[in-house]
């Protein structure tokens, strides 16, 4: 795998880990998670650093090479995909 294809396996996977942090956060009538927390905290830290990388890669790839519109918007999905699971991990901690 070429490392410049590293922004997008990052996308697919933030955006699928996304909904399954989300749905998995949901506490029923009982106090009980549908997901344990650690599991939720897991997926949670390697979905934030898979998109960083992603980030950080595609910053790199876009210096060197210039700007491309689809890879620039992968990019910029990947840094706002840190930021979301970066709130999303401060949210997921007990009280």
């Amino acid at each position: 795998m070429k490392k410049t294809n590293f922004p997008y396996i990052a996308v697919v996977l933030g955006l699928s880990m996304m909904p399954v942090i989300i749905l998995g956060n949901t506490v029923d009538s009982h106090g009980v998670r549908a997901v344990p927390l650690l599991s939720l905290l897991v997926m949670n830290e390697f979905a934030f650093f898979a998109s960083i990388a992603g980030a950080y890669i595609g910053v790199q790839q876009l210096r060197a090479e210039g700007f491309s519109l689809v890879y620039g918007l992968v990019t910029m999905l990947c840094v706002s995909l840190t930021v979301e699971f970066t709130v999303l991990g401060m949210q997921l901690w007990p009280q």
